[in-house]
């Protein structure tokens, strides 16, 4: 294990672990709920109504700064990209936060990037337009997780990758393991919500995902 708040933010996923022990989060899922909840029945500005979702309040989701988050990326954990005004991260949510309560996952980290990514356009004469420059604190994030984001679309520039929500990493001893980003291809209108079957397809996605990190990690601390 490299040097981390070894306690702090390593992740305990599978009863019988043991771990350092770690501090409660001290209302981060009751705090997640409301922030979460606080949109249902409201619509965005193309009048459009944001899915509904009831969230138990006893949930794994723990806020953390970025310089915590780094330290996750450089440990072991599961970290939860999104923002609760993205339609698509509210489909996805629910199905997360299920797939974590059946498998006993006790963290899962939540960073909300959105006010800090940058956003590019294309320019007519085909070169790169920054409408909005990446904040230090998206750089970061930019830099650890370069080889596994995703090329930044329409801008015919395979260097150039961005941060999509929702997406999910699984991250083993500071390697990314895993990662899922949106929902499932089937599902076309995220106002809509998930079908039965694409909400299985989902589960079973991060099912997967969580019992290799939960391996992993007991692996390491068992």
């Amino acid at each position: 294990m490299k040097k981390l708040l070894s306690g702090f933010l390593a992740l305990t996923l599978l009863a019988g672990c043991t771990t350092a022990k770690e501090p409660e989060a001290s209302g981060d899922g009751a705090k997640f709920k409301e922030e979460y909840e606080a949109l249902n029945n409201q619509k965005n500005d193309n009048d459009k109504e944001y899915l509904s979702m009831s969230i138990d309040a006893d949930n794994p989701i723990v806020y953390v700064t970025i310089d915590e988050l780094m330290e996750v990326l450089d440990d072991s954990g599961i970290v939860y990209f999104g923002f609760p005004e993205c339609p698509w991260c509210r489909n996805a949510v629910p199905v997360l936060l299920e797939a974590a309560k059946a498998l006993n996952v006790e963290k899962i980290y939540y960073f909300n990037a959105q006010p800090y990514r940058d956003t590019l356009s294309l320019n007519e004469d085909g070169s790169v337009n920054e409408e909005k420059a990446k904040d230090p604190e998206y750089q970061k994030i930019y830099d650890k997780l370069y080889d596994s984001l995703p090329v930044y679309d329409g801008l015919n520039d395979e260097t150039i990758k961005r941060l999509y929500f929702p997406t999910v990493f699984f991250i083993k001893d500071g390697e990314v393991i895993g990662m899922h980003e949106s929902t499932v291809d089937s599902q076309s209108d995220p106002y809509a919500g998930m079908s039965e079957e694409e909400h299985q397809e989902l589960y079973d996605i991060y099912a997967e995902y969580i019992k290799k990190v939960q391996s992993a990690v007991c692996d390491l601390k068992c």
